[in-house]
């Protein structure tokens, strides 16, 4: 078969000079322009860049390996901040991560010690505050709302609208060919330098065809960090022992704390309203059982309320019928030890598969343990369209007559991933642990105790492990039903951390170059990772990865040389809060009262990153718009 390169040209516009003189090879701010090209080109040429052509082999400058929200933000941050080329290889068609494919349409972001229903500690900015001005501007023109939930979190999206959002933010780049999506393909190897010391690539299996993608930087925003395992680059998992990173909610001895031990996946479910009865069949394995022994469905109306995505009833304009997000405890899918019927299963695929933990597992071995988590999710739903149904005095809002949504376009019409909570971590050049994120003075309003030198990304959250525990309910374990239990200090908050921030750090391995990690696939330890596993801290992780990949692109360096250097750490910086493409500004340091559109915003976190700024542990304002005394002034003066 025939084999050639295949390049992102990033001065492709002189071909067509003529026509766009002045047009930039970057593309930013020449969307108009670009349309006009597009009708040129009859669209069948744009149109054809989601699928591999019979080319095998790809040359570029970086390589993002996963569709989820943290991959698409690095695509996005390294086109503005001019990487020539880039191609994101996703192994579905969905993108967004836990926005869309999980179907987590209730969306979580950073929050404070306060708890739900009262806001966010500081404002939405980067790339996560475009997302969500696109999701609420789309809110309102579909369901004559911006925010339709009327729930517990700030902004709700059906998962189909937030993947139109998120593929809308990267079609400017793909129509100038600065980006190249491929989609539905599986990493199948890692192409090392001789001295196994650097990535230089990856080869995908993409339907019949092998797709050899050559890159000079590759990130790993996929779900269960495919391509640090394939490189050979150090990874963690399973919960950190107390003599391993000195925590203080770690536990001592392996004993009730096996290496299988995560943070639970869930398969959500996007369930709408209908005038009739919608019962769905018992799924395979159905016993009601299981969520009889778990509290949740005791409250039908709070399980209606608490994830409302579209609310028809009690906001003013909203005519859609209602549709609800079902994402609880009660029918999370737990890691430790799996039911016997499933560990059979993996037995016989591989002797000792059952005992393995999930990121060690092959593909087809994760995909028997999600059938049996869909299930589960599916027998929950089943459950509360019975019994609880039949328990309800008033059967107003009974998840009778709810269906499953059918946006997803799935065979059982859940999303086409669970919702992954915690995943590989990358052994990195820092791995963050609790005791560098908890409060000054053990107080969650204040700085974490460590602000590092390098931060890429604002952050706050509760240590927040769902319950990693599959507890058998009678004496024929694992053989018969089961609930969810938590294991002591594994629960979620209090505690909470501070406001903290992200080292760009722990986004480089130990010792493998050419690689960076993204998602959640990043150098923290477990404790860490159940706080920094929201939509928006994803995103902004993944932000903040992408202009480090322009920052060693651009110089021709490996990522590790950045940290260390100021005046590389200070382009990373300038890339997250430069105006690009009218770009929102990433928060680089988490001021509760300063939002990115005030006109101080870029000025004020460049110089907070840089612990220019007097600033004491408590001070977690800014005050923007006040008269600067002439003691601050002088401290500042002092400072730089």
């Amino acid at each position: 078969m025939r084999k050639s390169i295949v390049t992102a040209p990033s001065h492709w516009y002189r071909v067509l000079g003529t026509v766009v003189p002045h047009m930039a090879a970057d593309c930013h701010g020449r969307v108009t322009a670009l349309r006009f090209i597009s009708m040129l080109l009859m669209c069948g040429w744009l149109l054809a860049l989601d699928a591999p052509t019979q080319a095998e082999e790809i040359a570029t400058d970086l390589l993002i390996v996963g569709g989820t929200e943290s991959g698409c933000a690095a695509a996005v941050a390294a086109a503005r901040a001019g990487v020539p080329s880039i191609v994101l290889v996703n192994d579905i068609d969905w993108l967004g991560g836990q926005f869309s494919a999980e179907g987590l349409a209730a969306i979580d972001e950073n929050r404070g010690p306060e708890g739900y229903g009262h806001g966010v500690p500081f404002p939405r900015s980067g790339l996560f505050r475009e997302v969500i001005d696109g999701i609420e501007a789309l809110n309102l023109k579909k369901y004559g709302h911006p925010r339709p939930g009327n729930t517990r979190v700030i902004t709700t999206a059906r998962p189909v609208d937030a993947e139109q959002v998120f593929r809308e933010l990267l079609t400017p780049y793909i129509e100038c060919r600065q980006l190249r999506v491929i989609s539905r393909a599986i990493p199948e190897e890692a192409l090392l330098s001789e001295q196994g010391t650097r990535l230089d690539g990856v080869r995908f299996a993409c339907g019949d065809e092998t797709i050899t993608i050559r890159a000079r930087l590759t990130l790993d925003a996929s779900d269960w960090g495919d391509i640090i395992k394939l490189s050979g680059a150090a990874y963690e998992f399973g919960p950190d022992l107390q003599e391993t990173y000195g925590e203080p909610l770690a536990p001592r001895s392996r004993e009730d704390y096996p290496v299988t031990d995560m943070n639970p996946i869930t398969y959500c479910m996007l369930i709408e309203e209908t005038a009739n009865d919608a019962l769905i069949p018992e799924p395979s394995g159905y016993d009601p059982r299981h969520y009889r022994a778990h509290s949740y469905p005791s409250d039908p109306l709070w399980l209606y309320e608490s994830r409302r995505i579209v609310d028809h009833y009690n906001l003013a304009g909203v005519t859609h019928p209602d549709v609800l997000l079902l994402c609880f405890p009660a029918f999370d899918y737990p890691l430790d030890v799996y039911p016997a019927a499933l560990a059979a299963q993996l037995e016989a695929t591989e002797p000792g598969a059952s005992r393995k933990n999930i990121v060690e597992l092959t593909r087809p071995q994760r995909e028997l343990v999600f059938q049996n988590a869909r299930d589960y999710s599916l027998g929950f739903l089943h459950y509360l369209q019975t019994e609880v149904h039949d328990a309800m005095p008033d059967q107003t809002h009974s998840f009778r007559r709810f269906r499953l949504s059918r946006e997803f376009g799935t065979d059982d019409h859940l999303p086409p991933k669970p919702y992954i909570r915690e995943s590989v971590r990358l052994k990195a050049m820092y791995m963050l642990k609790q005791q560098d994120t908890t409060g000054y003075g053990e107080r969650a309003t204040n700085y974490a105790l460590t602000m590092p030198h390098d931060g890429i990304a604002s952050w706050q959250f509760e240590y927040d492990f769902h319950p990693t525990r599959r507890q058998f309910l009678t004496d024929d374990a694992p053989a018969g039903p089961w609930t969810t239990a938590f294991r002591p200090c594994r629960t979620w908050g209090p505690p909470y951390s501070g406001r903290a921030l992200f080292p760009l750090r722990c986004l480089v391995p130990e010792t493998m170059n050419g690689l960076l990690g993204g998602q959640k696939n990043l150098g923290y330890t477990s404790i860490v990772s159940s706080a920094v596993r929201l939509h928006d801290q994803s995103m902004a992780i993944g932000q903040g990865a992408g202009a480090v990949a322009a920052v060693a692109i651009a110089k021709q360096i490996d990522p590790r040389e950045i940290p260390w250097n100021r005046h590389l750490l200070s382009q990373v910086w300038g890339h997250l809060t430069a105006p690009v493409d009218e770009a929102m500004p990433q928060a680089l340091w988490p001021f509760g009262d300063l939002d990115p559109t005030h006109r101080s915003y870029a000025a004020v976190q460049q110089l907070a990153v840089r612990q220019l700024l007097p600033l004491g542990p408590t001070d977690i304002t800014f005050d923007a718009d006040a008269s600067a005394s002439l003691d601050w002034r002088n401290a500042v003066r002092d400072q730089t």
